[in-house]
C-alpha cells in the first residue's frame, strides 16, 4: 500500500488550514485582493477527456458548481468534450493546443499518468506539464460481472473458460486497463476485447449478449444497474481500491468474492498491482497547465481545496453521481506519481497491459 495514503487525514487537515490562510491573504487590508478578481467577468473551459454522458461528466459536474462558488470573480463555465486514446487527446491538447492563459482547466482520467511514463504512442505530454488539483473520488472498489448464462460463479470456472469477451470503450482509455490487469492477473485463456462502446453502451451489448463481461466500479454498479446482482449476474473477484478496502460495506453482494490482490502470484505480478495503486491515485482528476498566470494559480488551488473540505459539496456529490465523495487533493496525486515504480520489466509488462495485443506473462 502506498505511503501517501496512510496520512489522507492529516493531509486534508493541512488543506482546511492553507484555506483559513488563504482567504485572509484575500483579505488583508491593502493587498493585492483588493483588485479586481482574475477569474471576474470570464469565462473557464474545462476540457473533458471523455464523451458526453456517463459517470465521469457527473462527476465534474458536482464538483463545479462548487468551484464556481469559490472562485473569486464566479466565473462561467464552459465544457468541451475531447475523447480520444483513453485521454490522451484531450491531455496532448492541454500541453500544447490550449493557451496558458488560466482560462483552461481539464478533468481527465488517470490513465493519462501511466500512459506518459510508460512513453505510450501518441503521447505529447510530460507529467509535469500540468499541475493538479485533485479529484472528488478515489476510485472505490472494482468488481468483475460476467452475464448470468455463462455459469462462471467462481474464479475457477473463469480461469477455466476460454475466450471471454470484454466490452470496453478503446484500447488505453482506463477502464481497458482495469479489464487487461483482471484478464492478466487471473491468467485467462484467450480474453477477447470487444472495443468501440460508450460508457452507456456497454451494459446493453452484455445483455444482447455481444460481450461478456466488463469491469465496473462497484457504485457504478449499484446506480446503474443495480438489477444485475438479483437477475444471476456473477461477481467472482474484485480488486481493492487504493486505500484498501474490501466489499465488506455492501450486503447487496454475496459474502466470499475475492480479491484480485490474492491472484498476485509471483513477484512480477505483486509489482504490477503495486503500480497500478500508484498510477490510479483517484478517478477523473482536475489539473491546470503549468506556466499559467499565478493570481490564477493560486485561486484555483484555493478554490479546489474549499471545494474538496465543503460538506454540502460531499453531500450533493453523493446524491448526484452514486459514489461516497472520497476527496483527493492534488497534493495527494502528485506525491502518488511520484511513488511509482521506474523498474524497466514492471513498467514493460504495464505498457503491455495498456495496449493492443496478447497479455504479458506473469513470471
Amino acid at each position: 500500500m502506498k505511503v501517501f495514503w496512510h496520512n489522507r487525514r492529516a493531509v486534508l487537515a493541512r488543506v482546511g488550514l492553507a484555506v483559513l490562510l488563504m482567504g485572509a491573504l484575500y483579505t488583508a487590508p491593502g493587498s493585492a485582493a483588493e483588485e479586481a478578481p482574475f477569474y471576474q467577468g470570464k469565462t473557464i473551459t474545462i476540457i473533458e477527456g471523455r464523451s458526453p454522458g456517463g459517470t465521469g461528466s457527473l462527476r465534474t459536474q458536482a464538483v463545479v458548481k462548487y468551484l464556481q462558488k469559490y472562485l473569486p470573480g464566479n466565473p462561467a463555465v464552459a465544457y468541451q468534450f475531447m475523447a480520444g486514446g483513453g485521454g490522451i487527446a484531450a491531455a496532448n491538447h492541454m500541453a500544447q493546443g490550449a493557451k496558458p492563459d488560466g482560462l483552461t482547466i481539464a478533468n481527465i482520467g488517470v490513465s493519462i499518468y501511466s500512459s506518459a511514463i510508460l512513453g505510450v504512442s501518441g503521447v505529447r505530454y510530460r507529467l509535469d506539464d500540468f499541475v493538479s488539483l485533485g479529484c472528488a473520488y478515489s476510485g472505490g472498489q472494482r468488481v468483475l460481472l460476467i452475464r448470468a448464462d455463462l455459469g462462471l460463479d467462481t474464479v475457477e470456472k473463469v480461469k477455466a473458460y476460454k475466450g471471454l469477451r470484454f466490452g470496453n470503450r478503446s484500447v488505453g482509455h482506463a477502464t481497458y486497463v482495469y479489464d487487461r490487469l483482471f484478464a492478466y492477473m487471473l491468467d485467462l485463456r484467450e480474453p477477447k476485447w470487444i472495443l468501440g462502446y460508450d460508457s452507456l453502451e456497454i451494459g446493453p451489448a452484455i445483455l444482447r449478449g455481444e460481450a461478456d463481461t466488463q469491469v465496473q466500479s462497484v457504485h457504478t454498479l449499484l446506480r446503474r444497474n443495480s438489477e444485475w446482482l438479483k437477475s444471476g449476474f456473477t461477481f467472482p473477484v474484485f480488486v481493492k481500491d487504493v486505500t484498501g478496502k474490501g466489499l465488506e460495506a455492501y450486503p447487496q453482494f454475496p459474502r466470499g468474492i475475492a480479491s484480485l490482490d490474492r491472484y498476485a502470484d509471483t513477484e512480477l505480478k505483486r509489482a504490477v498491482m503495486q503500480f497500478y495503486y500508484g498510477s490510479n491515485p483517484g478517478t477523473s482528476v482536475f489539473f491546470a497547465a503549468k506556466g499559467i498566470p499565478q493570481t490564477a494559480l493560486r485561486g484555483l488551488k484555493d478554490a479546489f481545496n474549499k471545494v474538496w473540505v465543503d460538506k454540502q459539496f460531499i453531500e450533493e456529490y453523493e446524491r448526484l453521481t452514486g459514489e461516497p465523495a472520497d476527496p483527493v487533493t492534488g497534493e495527494e496525486v502528485d506525491l502518488a506519481i511520484q511513488q511509482i515504480s521506474k523498474d524497466p520489466r514492471v513498467m514493460n509488462t504495464y505498457k503491455q497491459l495498456m495496449a493492443a495485443g496478447p497479455l504479458p506473462p506473469g513470471k
